[in-house]
């Protein structure tokens, strides 16, 4: 029988709670260099623990692109200081690129997280203020931005809670849908920031800006707008500027053509090489390319830098009590019980997912990008997301059925014998049935249900009066068709477990047969 697995607590968590932020105070240069020289390189020597965990990450990578719908992985984990990054696969069957560190990605709405810290910035330097009405930096009349009197505010901009009938406005609506099918992979737009402008003008609200949450991209691009009416500066200029500080010299806004031939190759939901995403409008809401190094460096700042503007940018701004979508500064921001306040961002663009997350309370870091975007693919990258994820979680203690698992398939005796002699370092490793068994469920879903077995038998021999392995070892004998070794198991499992129905059920359908 299947245990319950372990899932993402990005998706899974209680929501954070408010941390209190000071005044932001621009470093000089010199100091600017001292924090860069912090966090810009991993550490060369790694700890035992480290290089044990960075293996488990390969071998999840490994099993993910061997069902074929990935083609390939850029991965990079942070625990403590410590950083591992490697890449997997080809970019593409035909050229058979593999990808590197010169490779980029667009990372769509994580360009989202670079606005989001803009507006912390400024909110902690009083250029503007959560609770301003949108309407100060618009010229014009824009009464219908109000709900029964209740403006839309910046926080509702941060938070995606605008209370707009539509998502976007009809003819920026139309342009996103044509960025989608590729209309403008080799054409201008025709619409830029003046339209959505006078696009505002005529959208309508149904509901009190601040009370639901609806993903959207019109607030980011607002927000960059806003940015440039107080800093008295270009929205571009200012990203620009806030990656040199951050020394990303890999990551641009709205520079696809100039590095096209860096730009990974990428696939859409039907197989086929994806257009751009590109962006009519500031690039407030996507936009941004970068590579893995750079994006390992932003990683890094956001766990190990102490400018105020950070903890200001993650803390709770909305609580969804219905989704559970809870938002800081255009991050996703949560809590978790063991592992505390953490914040994310995804990207999905036509062809590339990527996927950042922190969490400061722990000292950990996770960044994977893909370069497809079927269902198949996207569920195998959430898996594998949840995978990491739920190893990172466990450090520095190491799952020894996920070390082992590859030697496990090729020479299941050495691994057994590795098995009986490491778990007695419990301080070390984990182990034990619910890892036995999962691992054993993962064969039979790999259909690979004799090395299934010998897991189920390794498992009873360490707890031999657990039900529940009984009942995985019959259903894989049964699997199997060995329907001799299924009814005796099913039988011990019983006998341990009389309120067991299902081995009831099967007892009866086998002897049946």
């Amino acid at each position: 029988m299947r245990n319950k697995l372990l899932t993402s607590f990005v998706l899974f968590c209680i929501p954070l709670t408010g941390i209190a932020s000071s005044a932001y105070n621009k470093p000089n240069m010199d100091d600017n260099r001292s924090i860069i020289s912090l966090w810009s390189e991993a550490k060369q020597k790694r700890s035992k623990s480290f290089q044990e965990l960075s293996r488990i990450v390969d071998q999840y990578a490994n099993k993910t692109l061997q069902k074929g719908n990935i083609n390939s992985l850029a991965i990079a984990i942070y625990r403590d200081g410590e950083v591992y990054k490697q890449y997997y696969g080809v970019l593409d069957s035909v050229s058979k690129q593999k990808p590197n560190d010169e490779t980029l990605y667009e990372i769509a709405s994580i360009t989202k997280t670079f606005t989001g810290s803009l507006v912390a910035r400024a909110v902690l330097e009083r250029k503007i203020s959560l609770d301003d009405d949108l309407r100060m930096y618009l010229d014009g009349d824009y009464s219908n931005l109000q709900f029964e009197g209740t403006p839309i505010t910046i926080q509702n901009l941060l938070t995606h809670t605008l209370g707009l009938k539509d998502k976007a406005p009809e003819r920026l609506a139309t342009i996103y849908q044509g960025v989608r099918e590729g209309k403008y992979e080799n054409n201008a737009f025709a619409y830029g920031m003046p339209d959505l402008l006078k696009e505002l003008k005529t959208v309508e609200l149904d509901k009190k800006p601040g009370t639901l949450y609806e993903y959207n991209s019109v607030g980011p691009e607002l927000l960059a707008y806003v940015l440039e009416q107080v800093y008295h500066k270009s929205y571009k200029d200012l990203v620009q500027d806030f990656l040199v500080e951050l020394d990303l010299p890999n990551t641009h806004l709205y520079e696809y053509e100039k590095y096209r031939e860096q730009l990974a190759i990428s696939f859409d939901e039907n197989g086929n090489i994806a257009p751009l995403l590109k962006n009519p409008l500031l690039g407030g809401s996507h936009g941004m390319i970068s590579n893995l190094p750079d994006l390992i460096k932003f990683m890094q700042f956001q766990l190990e830098n102490q400018s105020p503007f950070i903890k200001e940018s993650s803390r709770l701004l909305f609580k969804d009590e219905v989704e559970g979508d809870d938002k800081g500064y255009l991050w996703d921001v949560g809590y978790g019980q063991k592992e505390g306040a953490y914040h994310g961002k995804t990207g999905t663009s036509n062809g590339v997912q990527s996927g950042i997350l922190i969490c400061p309370d722990s000292s950990y870091g996770m960044i994977v990008i893909m370069n497809n975007n079927s269902e198949a693919a996207q569920d195998d990258w959430g898996h594998l997301y949840n995978q990491i994820e739920t190893e990172l979680i466990m450090y520095s203690k190491i799952n020894l059925v996920s070390l082992l698992s590859t030697e496990f398939k090729q020479n299941f005796k050495s691994a057994k014998r590795k098995y009986q002699a490491l778990k007695k370092d419990s301080d070390h490793y984990l182990s034990g049935s619910f890892y036995l068994n999962n691992f054993g469920y993962e064969l039979i879903n790999a259909n690979q249900i004799d090395k299934a077995i010998d897991i189920f038998k390794l498992a009873v021999s360490n707890d031999n009066s657990n039900a529940n392995l009984y009942d995985s070892l019959a259903e894989a004998y049964y699997l199997n068709k060995d329907y001799h070794n299924a009814l005796l198991n099913y039988e011990k499992s019983l006998a341990l477990n009389p309120k067991n129905d299902n081995a009831r059920v099967i007892i009866e359908k086998i002897k049946q047969l």
